[in-house]
């Protein structure tokens, strides 16, 4: 009996093997069958991702070109000064002194076009002198 016994188990364990392997190999094609049925999807996603990082990145160097514009224009916005000269108690802005000689100068040359003005302040004479375009110069009283 012990004998029927042993050759019982070992065709057990011979049966319980085989089915262990015979489970082994059908997960191993469920397995396989998945990864083919879900890989399509995987791929889509994987494309709409790299489509959508990609619209990020054009958003996002977009919205730092703004940023950059934005911010030269607010820098090179910067408040323009209003010069005066004061002498002896009295004052004159450097934008009047340049409107009156480039007045004075349109009087006298009116087919002239002014491309550079130099202004020469001279308070203890209450004058400005200017040159226009390098070759006329004249005078401006204040």
């Amino acid at each position: 009996m012990a004998d029927k016994m042993k050759k019982t188990v070992e065709e057990v364990k011979k049966d319980a093997a085989k089915a262990v392997e015979d489970v082994k190999a059908e997960t191993a094609k469920v397995v396989e069958d998945v990864k083919e049925e879900v890989k399509p999807t995987v791929e889509k996603a994987k494309e709409a991702t790299e489509k959508a990082v990609k619209a990020t990145r054009k958003t996002a160097a977009k919205a730092t070109e703004k940023v950059k514009k934005t911010a030269a224009k607010a820098v090179g916005a910067e408040v323009s000064p209003v010069v005066y000269v004061q002498y002896q108690g009295e004052e004159e802005k450097i934008e009047d002194l340049v409107a009156s000689a480039k007045a004075a100068f349109a009087a006298e040359h009116a087919r002239t076009k002014v491309t550079e003005l130099k202004l020469y302040i001279k308070p203890e004479e209450r004058a400005a002198y200017y040159v226009v375009n390098e070759k006329f110069a004249g005078r401006v009283d204040f």
